[in-house]
């Protein structure tokens, strides 16, 4: 399956998404914050990240500046937030930002189904 780096400061959210995609057979990665999630990206190849928009230090929107200022800036990144999808932010980080998920409101399904269609998208993207 994937593999996939889930950055949020909440621990209960981080825990929760990574039990939920290893249950699906990915391989997942942690960190708590922005400048971790971009060391990991530093010492190992990642599928997808998730990423929390309203992060300690740097935020998701920084961690977007370095993702495609760097040598991944084409992997791709489902955003969740507390707030609703701003679409202008979104049509900005595209093509980087392929989904984005409202905290609280969407289900462990829907982030599995974001989750399959960005790796949906990678196939065609591959073939």
């Amino acid at each position: 399956m994937a593999s996939i780096l889930v950055v949020d400061d909440s621990a209960g959210c981080r825990h929760a998404t990574a039990a939920l995609l290893r249950e699906e057979g990915h391989q997942v990665t942690c960190a708590d914050n922005a400048w971790r999630g971009l060391m990991i990206l530093e010492s190992m190849p990642v599928d997808v990240v998730i990423l929390d928009l309203l992060l300690p230090g740097l935020n998701g929107i920084g961690f977007l500046k370095d993702l495609a200022n760097g040598r991944h800036r084409g992997v791709p990144v489902i955003m969740t937030s507390a707030i609703e999808v701003n679409w202008e932010f979104l049509a900005a980080h595209r093509p980087q930002v392929r989904e984005w998920l409202v905290k609280g409101k969407y289900s462990g399904e829907e982030l599995l189904e974001a989750v399959n269609a960005v790796l949906g998208g990678l196939a065609v993207a591959a073939a």
